[in-house]
């Protein structure tokens, strides 16, 4: 297994099996989504057609969360790579203002793949209020190859 280029603590992510939406995301995968990634408070719904996919995924997005109940900030995503991914596994990460990791997880891919619909929690930060960084990333030669990332607010 490959090292983690992040360190820092090790925290939940589950990968969101999505069947045949999935068709509707590899039909409808705009090269302006390329590299970004789509994120909301609440679990995603991916059009099962791709009529006005992206429509549909943008009036969803979301740039800002708030801690839940727990004490937490739990973040789903849906991130599309500006690359196949050569490899197969993925890792996810989300920065502090100072660039620091507060929460990391790696996943099982397959190679050629280009998205991935999932959610990622934070359990803490020394920066709430200021801009995080969520990026979705593979490992080359132990150092992170950004496939998407995005800009958000942890409140």
């Amino acid at each position: 297994m490959k090292r983690n280029p992040y360190h820092g603590p090790m925290l939940w992510v589950v990968l969101l099996l999505v069947g045949l939406s999935m068709n509707a995301i590899a039909k409808a995968e705009p090269k302006a989504l390329k590299g970004k990634i789509i994120t909301n408070a609440r679990e995603l719904k991916i059009p099962q057609s791709a009529k006005n996919f992206v429509k549909k995924m943008l009036s969803q997005d979301r740039n800002q969360f708030r801690k839940d109940a727990n004490g937490q900030w739990r973040v789903y995503f849906l991130a599309f790579f500006n690359r196949k991914l050569p490899d197969d596994q993925i890792g996810i990460v989300v920065l502090d203002a100072k660039n620091e990791p507060v929460a990391v997880a790696n996943v099982t891919a397959q190679r050629g793949q280009t998205t991935l619909a999932s959610q990622i929690t934070v359990e803490s930060t020394e920066t709430p209020g200021k801009p995080h960084t969520l990026q979705v990333y593979f490992a080359k030669q132990g150092k992170p190859v950004v496939l998407a990332k995005k800009q958000i607010l942890l409140k």
